[in-house]
């Protein structure tokens, strides 16, 4: 099971595995190519996923108005607020994508990254600390899934 908000826009052919949350005025165009969305996962408010063979991994925060366009994300990731990932870059699993970072195309971030700035730059590596924030992202809505009787596990 899933939760996707009435007020949202996500094209019939996407692919959603089970326990994502989409919140309202999310917009999940496949219109370019096929989109692939993780298991618990969330893309909250006004996000824009959109573009040619995009993948979203398992357990993946998608922050308000964050735009995820043509990419691959890989799984445990959180990607902030109004952060921009642009086409081709990969995103390595158990890595933040700081709010307002954008990531330019092609640009490949290894696993247990911290991301921050315009253009997105590695600041350091991931840290207990951050794996925990990761995880604590997905449980809240897992926790929201939960209580709306929308969880299937």
């Amino acid at each position: 099971m899933s939760y996707i908000n009435p007020k949202s826009d996500v094209d019939k052919t996407v692919k959603i595995s089970p326990n994502t949350y989409i919140a309202a005025f999310a917009s999940i165009r496949a219109d370019e190519g096929e989109i692939k969305l993780g298991k618990c996962i969330s893309i909250q408010e006004s996000c824009v996923v959109h573009g040619s063979g995009v993948e979203i991994g398992d357990n993946v925060t998608v922050g308000h108005g964050a735009i995820v366009h043509g990419c691959k994300v890989g799984n445990n990731v959180l990607v902030g607020m109004h952060a921009t990932l642009l086409s081709g870059c990969e995103i390595g699993e158990w890595s933040i994508i700081a709010a307002g970072s954008v990531v330019v195309e092609g640009v490949k971030i290894p696993p247990k990254s911290i991301v921050m700035g315009v253009p997105g730059k590695v600041v350091r590596k991931a840290e207990e600390k951050d794996f925990e924030r990761i995880k604590f992202s997905t449980k809240s809505y897992i926790d929201k899934l939960k209580a709306m009787g929308k969880f299937d596990g």
